[in-house]
């Protein structure tokens, strides 16, 4: 998984944990700065050392790079294809920030989430508009089996402690998703806790 992929990953998931509705609408960059994918919040994650790493991701993700997201007004998105073509590349903001927006594609999110996962969570926004909650979102730790906060975006079990989104083969480093059996980096076996069995 690139650095892109990994930022636009988990702004996916953190938008799935917030509100599912919000993978169909427009959302302002802004926005992903400051409460979806804010950078103090999220640097360990994504493994940035920097405030200048997230900006070069998140220009880089406006730039529609990779084809993940649609951005409008595409000024916007043409001045992030500049920057990054760039030898020394401006990373103290991205102007008209405050008025863009940036859509995700379904292609992209079913990659993040699986198809299978893609199209229940596009049901049940279906069904939510016509009056019918649905949950889409692990209501359970899969490692303790604790309940998970419903309200905001989880990333940490609060009882355990441990990802309830990615855990780390032990061979290869590569995230594994909590209940897979094998890496797919390098095909080890792992244990529940992404550990290979001696």
């Amino acid at each position: 998984m690139t650095d892109l992929e990994r930022f636009f990953d988990r702004l996916v998931r953190n938008m799935v944990a917030t509100d599912a509705a919000r993978l169909r609408q427009p959302v302002a960059i802004q926005e992903i700065k400051t409460s979806l994918l804010p950078y103090r919040s999220n640097r360990r994650a994504l493994g940035l050392e920097s405030n200048d790493e997230y900006e070069e991701l998140l220009i880089r993700l406006v730039g529609e790079e990779g084809g993940l997201v649609t951005t409008r007004p595409p000024e916007v998105a043409e001045w992030c294809q500049r920057q990054m073509a760039s030898l020394s590349p401006d990373l103290s903001g991205i102007p008209g920030q405050s008025n863009a927006t940036v859509t995700v594609r379904p292609e992209a999110v079913a990659k993040v989430l699986g198809t299978v996962s893609a199209e229940a969570i596009s049901k049940n926004i279906d069904a939510a508009a016509g009056g019918v909650a649905v949950p889409t979102l692990p209501e359970k730790c899969v490692h303790c089996e604790a309940r998970l906060p419903a309200s905001r975006a989880v990333n940490f079990c609060p009882t355990c402690g441990r990802s309830v989104t990615m855990i780390p083969c032990d061979n290869c480093g590569a995230d594994m998703e909590p209940g897979w059996r094998f890496c797919v980096n390098c095909g080890h076996e792992a244990t529940d806790t992404g550990s290979i069995p001696a």
